[in-house]
């Protein structure tokens, strides 16, 4: 027998009541039972065979009652919920009350409900930016190419601007070492400023085997406040000066850059790439305010237990980026002059922005009636499949929990889409 009731409840979350009795957890404990016993060895039986109390003695009474509230727990709750007609949108949290062994279970379970979204796509109003290739651009683009061509050559000469040299420098203040300071054969093209200003001043005309030892203040805001604004002096000694030599822009370069045959041909084919990496980045800018937009309009409360879900994902994620870079997340804070606080409400803020969108991206699919065929299914797997070639990729391509995903993909996909179709509409 099993009893529920709703005890709490907000737009967003409810708190659902839910009690069993012997009846209820009867099967769940002898299936239980069944499933552990099935590898014991107890003399005299064999496996599987022994009965329910001697083959408790070796699998143990706190594993038995933790399998058997698991599973009493979960098949209560899906009954509940079903019995209830509540529109569950993602696991439960549980708090187990009261558990008798085997004759009784009380325990309360908070849902994340839908919410009422309700949207006006006749709102969704965003303007898209034109886009447009400036000369300057192009020239930009045209010089890096010629730096991309450029070879480099040896130079006895004094360091300049533009030179690319090979050096070792050290910074001490008030006789002791900076850490994070000094370097070994650190190359450095010098004149663009990737160094502390008036560093890179003071290499200028040096030569191969020279040494010079200066003196550097710090901006005032230097992210390390132990050096914001101090003087450190520096040693330098240089291994390698190399002078660049860039072609000259012409017909003859032009050729050797890529399949044209003028270098009037070449600012054509930049013209080109630059329009069509400005319009797919044009889209993704447009599509996000697009959802920033929609986050507006549909006024509701995110689920409380997904926006922590949220967070803890972000925060994981985000150590883990850090990690990779040698850094932990207290030193960043550090280095970033953030507060735990400050850091700790942008990923709230952040984490309920994505929930929010995501139940909306639900809502529409729900109420525009959006679906995708198997056709259309079949067809992205075999482009996908045409595209990975390494085996495992093409072993989880053939799983059915890929193809759930990639359903929930496509789902999201048309979803935005009817979005920025409301927005190009409203345009008018």
């Amino acid at each position: 027998m099993i009893k529920h009731n709703i005890s709490k409840q907000s737009q967003s979350e409810l708190t659902i009541n839910i009690a069993v009795d012997s009846e209820f957890i009867s099967p769940y404990h002898k299936s239980v039972m069944k499933r552990l016993k099935k590898d014991i060895k107890v003399d005299g039986f064999r496996p599987g065979m022994a009965p329910d109390k001697l083959a408790e003695r070796s699998i143990g009474e706190g594993r038995i009652q933790s399998e058997v509230i698991e599973e009493v727990i979960m098949h209560a709750y899906t009954r509940a919920v079903r019995e209830l007609k509540i529109d569950a949108i993602a696991s439960p949290k549980i708090n187990v009350k009261k558990f008798v062994p085997y004759s009784e279970l009380e325990f309360e379970a908070v849902a994340a409900v839908m919410p009422k979204i309700s949207i006006d796509l006749n709102k969704v109003q965003v303007k898209r930016e034109e886009v447009k290739i400036s000369q300057k651009e192009i020239n930009e683009t045209l010089d890096n190419l010629l730096k991309q061509s450029s070879s480099k050559k040896e130079s006895k000469s004094g360091i300049k601007n533009g030179d690319e040299v090979k050096f070792d420098f050290e910074g001490v203040r008030q006789g002791k070492p900076v850490e994070g300071a000094s370097a070994s054969g650190h190359v450095l093209v010098v004149g663009e400023g990737s160094f502390i200003p008036g560093f890179e001043d003071n290499m200028l005309g040096l030569k191969k085997s020279e040494s010079k030892t200066f003196t550097v203040t710090f901006p005032k805001d230097y992210h390390s406040k132990d050096l914001a604004g101090k003087k450190v002096d520096f040693t330098v000694k240089i291994h390698e000066v190399n002078t660049t030599e860039t072609p000259k822009a012409d017909d003859a370069w032009a050729k050797t850059v890529g399949p044209v045959g003028s270098l009037k041909e070449l600012k054509v084919e930049i013209e080109k790439s630059l329009s069509q990496n400005k319009q797919s980045q044009s889209e993704k800018d447009f599509e996000n305010k697009v959802l920033e937009k929609a986050v507006e309009l549909a006024k509701f409360d995110a689920p409380a237990s997904l926006v922590e879900e949220q967070v803890a994902r972000l925060r994981s994620e985000t150590e883990d980026n850090l990690k990779n870079s040698g850094l932990d997340l207290e030193k960043y804070l550090q280095l970033q002059g953030q507060k735990p606080e400050e850091f700790d409400a942008t990923l709230a803020k952040e984490a309920e922005k994505r929930v929010k969108l995501g139940l909306i991206l639900r809502y529409i699919v729900e109420s525009e009636k959006i679906k995708v065929t198997d056709a259309e299914l079949d067809t992205q797997l075999i482009q996908m499949k045409s595209q990975y070639t390494d085996p495992k990729m093409q072993e989880e391509l053939t799983h059915d929990h890929f193809r759930d995903d990639l359903l929930n993909h496509l789902l999201t996909n048309k979803a935005v889409k009817v979005l920025t179709d409301a927005a190009d509409k409203n345009k008018n």
